[in-house]
């Protein structure tokens, strides 16, 4: 019997829960390890040194667990510190980026709304100068991944539109936390147009690099804008969760997650 591939995926909190059911979609028959680091969320404006420590903590703790890659689905610890992580650990390492690509592919006019530290990171400059043909403002929203972890894991109440910046009007929006993932629906009407995140291209690059299910499916299923799944038809099997609110997460991917994308 072939040994089961071992993915660890890490996040601030409950934004990577998001990447998450898009790696399942991709590749159901890996065995998945979700540590997300609640205690200390959100991630986007805390200091260079203090996400290093915790993102340096939670890729020990999968490490223990033996995997065979690693996903950063949080674009705050990527943009801080991915290629540090990179030299630390012997197993790849995948980060997540903000779908700008796609959505410039598309569109002339795009809002791009992060967290502060990846708003001003050097990694999403680089990234939205490779396409000077398109007008990309970013905006960093310093309280709206908090508010989402609160809301989900709390029950805060969280109004969207005191987040959100107004008069703005783009033809598309690239999500560039994966909080905000859980709002796509929501923010797509907020500025009726489009609504882009980089759940779907991690997905593919990670079944890219582990190459699995080559023979049978050259590439991997398309999985953008899919239906929610039926409790029927799509297992959530082969999660194991990590951290110390590995309890809280695993309920909320059980009974929330599927639903959002």
């Amino acid at each position: 019997m072939q040994k089961k591939i071992r993915i660890g995926l890490f996040d601030s909190g409950v934004g990577g829960l998001t990447v998450l059911c898009a790696c399942r979609r991709v590749l159901p028959q890996a065995e998945y390890f979700y540590y997300g680091d609640n205690f200390h969320a959100p991630y986007g404006s805390r200091s260079k040194e203090e996400i290093e420590a915790f993102v340096t903590e939670g890729l020990e703790a999968l490490k223990r667990h033996k995997v065979d890659a690693a996903v950063l689905a949080c674009n705050t610890a990527t943009a801080v510190c991915a290629e540090a992580m990179r030299k630390k650990f012997s197993f790849p390492i995948l980060g997540m980026e903000p779908a700008v690509k796609p959505a410039a592919e598309k569109y002339r006019d795009i809002l791009v709304l992060a967290t502060p530290r990846t708003a001003e990171s050097e990694r999403l400059r680089e990234l939205v100068g490779r396409f000077p043909d398109r007008r990309i403002t970013v905006c960093a929203l310093p309280g709206l991944a908090g508010a989402i972890e609160a809301h989900l894991t709390k029950g805060t109440p969280l109004t969207l539109s005191d987040h959100l910046p107004a008069g703005i009007f783009p033809q598309a929006v690239v999500l560039g936390c994966t909080h905000y993932t859980f709002f796509r629906r929501e923010i797509s009407a907020f500025y009726n147009c489009e609504v882009f995140d980089g759940g779907e291209g991690t997905a593919r690059r990670l079944f890219s690099l582990l190459k699995i299910g080559r023979r049978d499916h050259p590439k991997p299923p398309d999985i953008h804008f899919q239906p929610p799944p039926s409790s029927k038809n799509f297992s959530f099997g082969g999660v194991i969760f990590l951290g110390k609110a590995r309890k809280m997460n695993k309920k909320l991917f059980y009974s929330n997650v599927c639903s959002i994308i």
